[in-house]
Order: C-alpha cells, then structure tokens, then sequence
C-alpha cells in the first residue's frame, strides 16, 4: 500500500474521527452502510473481499481463482482485504476489523486472511482452532518466502492451501526451524528480519506525501459529513445540559463476548480431557521424581479449576480463562514428566506461553524485552508476531484487562493485585500454582 493512500487514510480517520467528538452521530440505520457491514454483505456472495484502494494489489482474475480455490476446498476461509491504519475504524488492529465483520456474518465458525503490520498477511478466526491454524498459516507463508517481496496474489494462495488442510502450526513450525538453520543467531536467537517498505515510498513508488487529488477527495468527504451533522451540533448546542448519551454500537462487546465464549468451550474441554488423563495415570509405584511431577500435575490441574471457576461472570473472564489454559498445560506437563520417569524415558521439555497474550500459545522462544519508559530489561517466552513487535518497536497485541476504567496490558497491573501480572502467567515467575492454590487469585479478583 502507497504512503499516499496511508497518509490520505489516516488523516480521513482523524477529521472523521474529529467530526464524531463534536458530537455527530450516524443517522438511524447508518449501522447497515457501515464499513464492517458492507464487507459482510460482499462476503456472503464471494469469499474475497478488496478495498478499491488495492484493487492492483489483487487483480480481478486473482481474486475468482482464489475464491475458487475456497470454495473447492470446502473450508470457511475469507479473505479481507483493507489498509488498515492507526485511527481508522479498526484502529488498525486486523483482529478488531474481523471481529467486526465477523459479528455481521453470524458469528459462524470461520478462518480469515487479512493484512497486519508491513503489509505482512495475518491470519485469525473463530472458534480458536480455526484462528490458530490461520494464524500459523499467515505465518508460515511468510517463514517460506524469507520474508521476500512476494506478490500478495501468491501469498494468499498459499496461506489458503495450507489453511485449508488444517496444517497452519505444522508448516509453520517445519518453516521456522528451516528458517533458523539457515539464518544462524547473532545475538541469542534468529529473528524475523527488518520488513522494507515501512518508511520512505509505497510500494507504487509514489511520493511521500498525498497528492493534491487525494487531498481533495479527503476535505470533499469530510465536508459532507460535517454538513450532515450541522443539525444534530446545533441541536445539542441549543439545549446546552440533559443532552442524553448516545448508545454505543456492541460490536466489540459482542465480539469479545463470542472470544471469551470460545475460550470457555476450549477451556471447559481441556479440563475434562486433562482430567481423564490424570485419573488413568498409573504413577503411584514409580520413582520420587515421578511422583513429586505427578503431585505437581494434580496441583496444577486443581488451580486451573480455580481459575475456570474465577472466569465465570468475573470482571476480566478472559484473562482468567487464559490463565486456566495455561495452568492445565503446566498439569500436563507435569504429568508426561511422571511418565517419563517411570518408565525410565528421557524427559520432555515444558511449553512455555506467549508472555504478552499467553492464547498466542506456545510456538515461543525467549526474547529480550525492556518495557517503553524503563531501564530494567527481561527475557520472556514470545510468539513469534510478539518477538517481532518487539524488535520492531511496535506495541505487541497484548491481553488486555479492566483496571481502574480503562483496558491495559494485564501486565500493567499492579503485582499486588493480578496474580498473572505478578507471574506473567507463569513466565516471570516459578510459583504460580502455588499462590493461586493459597488465594491469591480471590484476592486479586
């Protein structure tokens, strides 16, 4: 995408956004014209959507071979094609405009393929299962080209392919351990390399600034929304108090609402199944060490019920629930340790989440980090979209939390009163099963 059309994007969701703080307000049933709604519409009859804006990105003949490509493969896969930039009606977040047009399409499970940070493909989805493997598959097809300028049109292809056979973490983990081999460490570990095109000119090699057309259609746009609000601004101005608050569209609640419903399902399943596997256990004559990781298991197993109890109508679910995810793969951990020890095998390694949003899984490796504002750095477990955020510079998409009236990062909680913020789910500290066992989750509730 040009720095012309981010520019001209950018500043069209700021005058917009500016128009919206003076107190304009769609009119009745704008919701059915909006941006989000209009791309539910053209899903429903192809399974590729593109903004105008990149048509040249993925011509005609692209898209009808990819969307015959989907809908061969008999998968719900979509494809959304949108600039996204900061201040636009998604933040610039992929996952807040799938969110969105999910919302609008039922709510029906589905993997979608749209465009994250330097214009790299990002995969997510609903439920879980279906936004992993679409999340790995976006990243493996970038681990298989090198992170070379690929033409979208192939990247895509691929991504759906691989989608497609439900083999996102499986190529993507065969992808990065290639990727490792032949990009040897300089500095602890291999990284993704720097993206081209994030500064400088677009990829069209326009200038880096919006042409005197652009300019125009931009002020042409936002005028006509400022005249259209002109009756609701002088109305509000004319009655000066009792202005009644206007209600806020629920998309978002609705979208993280179907998250955390999704968790609760995945979380509610691993508990049975990770229970069954305790209960068949046979560890009771075996060695000291099988017995110590099998007590350890049952410890474990027994805190992500205190956390699944915790989630439910609590004020932050969804951190919770990640929290139980993650105690009951410390259960199992444990578990396949007792295992090995007494049947005398080599012992298995422990997984180890994603630090900034421990649902990211556990494709992670540690990372330096040092938070924006501080001196004091520290290596954590991190994806690989968190890893390059970070050596990016770029704010990872952490696991946000309710404190104070605004949503943070949980780990911007304070220690004393977040259990997760004080472990970092685990990751920063080696007694979290311990202290939830000893309340500190009621408290920090």
């Amino acid at each position: 995408m040009s720095i012309e059309r981010r520019l001209a994007a950018g500043l069209a969701a700021a005058l917009f956004g500016a128009a919206a703080a003076l107190g304009w307000s769609a009119p009745a049933g704008a919701d059915a014209d909006s941006p989000a709604q209009r791309i539910a519409e053209s899903l429903r009859e192809s399974p590729v959507y593109v903004d105008p804006s990149l048509d040249s990105a993925l011509p005609e003949e692209d898209r009808a071979a990819l969307a015959e490509q989907i809908e061969e493969s008999g998968e719900p896969i979509r494809v959304v094609l949108v600039p996204l930039v900061s201040g636009d009606a998604w933040q610039g977040d992929p996952d807040q405009l799938v969110g969105a047009v999910h919302d609008r399409m039922g709510g029906e499970s589905a993997s979608y393929l749209t465009l994250g940070s330097s214009d790299q493909l990002h995969g997510t989805g609903f439920p879980t299962e279906e936004g992993d493997n679409a999340h790995y598959a976006a990243l493996a097809v970038s681990y298989e080209n090198d992170f070379a300028d690929v033409p979208i049109a192939d990247r895509i292809r691929r991504a759906v392919e691989i989608t497609a056979a439900g083999r996102g973490r499986e190529v993507y983990e065969r992808e990065t351990a290639r990727y490792e081999e032949e990009h040897p460490p300089e500095d602890g570990g291999p990284g993704l390399p720097e993206i081209e095109g994030e500064s400088g000119a677009g990829d069209d090699g326009g200038s880096a600034w919006p042409t005197p057309a652009v300019i125009a259609a931009v002020i042409a746009a936002v005028a006509v929304v400022f005249i259209g609000a002109l009756p609701v601004l002088w109305r509000r101005w004319s009655a000066r108090v009792r202005v009644p608050a206007l209600p806020q569209h629920a998309v978002f609640d609705n979208a993280d609402d179907a998250r955390r419903d999704e968790v609760a399902a995945r979380t509610h399943r691993e508990l049975v199944e990770v229970g069954e596997r305790l209960e068949g256990a046979d560890i009771d004559a075996g060695p000291e060490a099988a017995t110590a990781a099998h007590q350890e298991a049952l410890d474990a197993y027994a805190a992500a019920g205190k956390a699944y109890d915790a989630a439910q109508g609590g004020p932050d679910g969804l951190a919770d629930l990640a929290g139980a995810l993650v105690l009951l793969d410390v259960s199992e951990d444990a578990l396949s340790l007792a295992e090995a020890a007494t049947a005398g095998r080599r012992a298995p390694k422990r997984r180890a989440h994603c630090f900034f949003n421990p649902l990211h899984g556990t494709a992670t490796r540690p990372t330096p980090w040092r938070a924006v504002g501080t001196r004091r750095g520290v290596t954590v477990p991190l994806c690989s979209a968190c890893a390059a955020a970070v050596r990016d510079r770029r704010t990872p998409q952490a696991l946000t939390v309710e404190h104070e009236g605004r949503r943070v990062p949980y780990y911007e909680v304070p220690a004393e009163e977040s259990v997760w913020s004080a472990t970092g789910y685990g990751a920063l500290r080696g007694d979290l099963v311990q202290r939830i066992l000893r309340g500190d989750l009621r408290r920090s509730g």
